[in-house]
Order: structure tokens, then sequence, then C-alpha cells
């Protein structure tokens, strides 16, 4: 497996999927954004997922195992495509990368891609499932576990799970919770899918989109 996220929530998922690696996955690399300057401070700061990879290296150190591959390129060019072949992955997780995926890319991995998207799919396709979700005053929403496709969102799905909401969510308690739900979702989707029993189906309804937040959106009416 190849790991690909950068935020919190990503880490969260990581590091459950490095300390429950069994015969059926092993995590053997990391596609994560560059790391960037926060705030005020002039220091570069790795991406959490970085931070998590690198934590498990030194671990992996003293522990005679297999260190993880860290690749975190500006962009996913011919030169990260040669890293990622000589890892010989099979699959591709993503959960929060912010990249898209070209058809070269994804030529890499002979059992394809996934993805975690926090919504119930088709609903809410795009960048900002979670904050739409308590926006609209959802009474429920989800996590979606969709097959890597060229079109946003448009995968087909393997697994999902439902998430009621009661209205006092807010984005970062909602986010942590989908981020720790993931967890067993994605461990058991990448176990059925090494042992050839992972069934799909394609998405079904009418989908709707959200786009990333603006400042106005902040504005209490």
């Amino acid at each position: 497996v190849l790991f690909a996220g950068s935020p919190e929530i990503s880490s969260v998922l990581l590091k459950y999927l490095l300390d429950n690696q069994s015969e059926k996955y092993q995590i053997v690399g990391v596609l994560t954004n560059p790391p960037s300057a926060q705030k005020r401070k002039s220091t570069l700061i790795p991406t959490p997922v970085e931070q998590v990879a690198r934590e498990y290296n030194e671990y992996a150190l003293q522990s005679n195992k297999q260190l993880l591959k860290i690749l975190t390129p500006e962009k996913l060019d011919a030169l990260v495509r040669d890293e990622v072949a000589a890892l010989t992955p099979d699959i591709l997780l993503c959960f929060a990368y912010g990249k898209i995926f070209g058809p070269k890319f994804m030529a890499l991995f002979n059992k394809g891609g996934i993805n975690v998207h926090p919504s119930l799919l088709p609903k809410f396709r795009g960048c900002a499932p979670v904050p739409q979700a308590i926006l609209a005053m959802e009474e429920q929403t989800g996590i979606t576990i969709q097959t890597l496709a060229q079109e946003m969102d448009c995968g087909d799905i393997l697994e999902q799970k439902v998430i009621k909401l009661d209205g006092t969510e807010t984005t970062d308690s909602l986010l942590e919770f989908c981020a720790k739900e993931s967890c067993l979702l994605v461990a058991g989707v990448l176990k059925k899918i090494a042992c050839g029993t992972q069934l799909s189906k394609p998405q079904e309804g009418e989908p709707s989109y959200c786009a990333m937040l603006k400042k106005e959106d902040g504005l209490i009416h």
C-alpha cells in the first residue's frame, strides 16, 4: 500500500494502519505534501502524515523493520513516478492528499486506488464535505470508501458508514470522529481486496457538490 495524505485526519488513519499491519496489507511508502511555513513561523513544518511516518521509521530502525519511503513532492512528475514504481506497490490509498492523480501515476498500481471521503456519496462530492453537512443542517452524514476515478469523487462505492448528527458538531470534532471511524473501515476493505472478496457498486442518486469555503461563509446571519 502507498498511503497518500497530509492533514491531521489522515495521520490518524495512517498511524492505525501502521500499528495494525498484517499478512494482508503492508504500508511501503507515504506520499504527502512538502513541509510548509505555518502562521508567522519561518521554519518549515512537515505535514502530520510525514510526522507519523518519521516516528514510525524511528521505531523501525530500533526494531529491524522495513523503513517507510517518505515522498514529499511539489508535483507528481516522472521522477516521483519512478520512486513510486521502485516500491512496487499494489494499491494506492488516499485520504485528504489534495492533488489529482493522472493516468500515468495510477498505472503504477495493479489493484488501482481507493479513497476515503467523509460524506455519503454521491452527496457532497468535493473538497469540503464535513463543513457542508453542518452548514446544510443535515441529520446524518457518513464515510465512503470509494475507488479512485479520474472524475472527482465519482468512483464505485466499496463501503459506507452512516454517522448521525445532533447539531452540536463542529468541523474539527466531526472530522476527528470521521478519522477514527474510518480506521476499521479502511483496514477491512484492504483485507478484502487482498483476498479478492471486496464487492463494489456504482453510486446511485443525484450527486451534490461542495466547494472550498470562502471567508464570507463565516459571516453569521
